[in-house]
C-alpha cells in the first residue's frame, strides 16, 4: 500500500510540474495530506535550499532532492525522523551536519557533489547503500568513510592522486 502511495504521489507530483511551474506551492497544494506524505521527489528544480515546507510531512521516509543547486543541508533535515532514503547527488553539497546521524538513514545517495568526507557520528547509520561516484577522493579518504559503514555497498570511482 505504501508503496501505489508513493508512486501515486510521484504521479501526481510529475502532473504538477508539467502544468505549471514548480515553487514551493505544489508543496502546499498537499498540505491536506501531508500526514500520509512518505516520498516527496523535486529533482531538476534549480533549488538552492531545501524548501522549508519539507519539514513538517513528518511522515516522510523518501527524498529526493538530485540534480539542483542546493549548497547547504541544514540541521532541521533532521527532524525527519521517519526519512530512511536520501538522494542529495548531483548537486553543490561539500559537508553535511552531525546532527543528520540522528536519522536511521539506511540509503544515502551523494555523487557529484564535493564531498570528501562524512561526519564520524554517522557511523551509527545501519546504512545498506551509499553512492558516492563523482566524486575526486584520495585513497585514505575512500578508506575513512567505508571504515564508518562496513556492512554498506559503497560505491565510488577509483581513488585520486589529490593530495589533500
Amino acid at each position: 500500500m505504501q508503496k501505489i502511495f508513493c508512486f501515486l504521489f510521484n504521479i501526481l507530483l510529475i502532473f504538477e510540474i508539467f502544468s505549471q511551474d514548480f515553487s514551493k506551492k505544489s508543496l502546499k497544494n498537499l498540505e491536506k495530506s501531508k500526514d500520509s506524505v512518505e516520498c516527496i521527489i523535486l529533482k531538476n528544480q534549480n533549488l538552492k535550499e531545501i524548501p522549508s515546507e519539507i519539514y513538517s510531512y513528518k511522515n516522510l521516509k523518501k527524498l529526493i532532492l538530485s540534480r539542483n543547486k542546493i549548497k547547504h543541508i541544514p540541521d532541521s533535515l533532521s527532524t525527519l525522523r521517519n526519512l530512511h532514503y536520501l538522494d542529495l547527488s548531483s548537486n553543490y553539497i561539500d559537508s553535511l551536519p552531525s546532527s543528520l546521524s540522528e536519522l536511521a538513514l539506511d540509503t544515502l545517495i551523494m555523487w557529484d557533489n564535493p564531498i570528501y568526507t562524512l561526519p564520524k557520528e554517522f557511523e551509527k547509520w545501519d546504512l545498506k547503500y551509499l553512492d558516492l561516484r563523482a566524486i575526486q577522493m584520495n585513497k585514505d579518504e575512500q578508506k575513512y568513510i567505508k571504515s564508518l559503514f562496513p556492512k554498506a555497498r559503497v560505491r565510488m570511482d577509483h581513488p585520486c592522486n589529490c593530495g589533500r
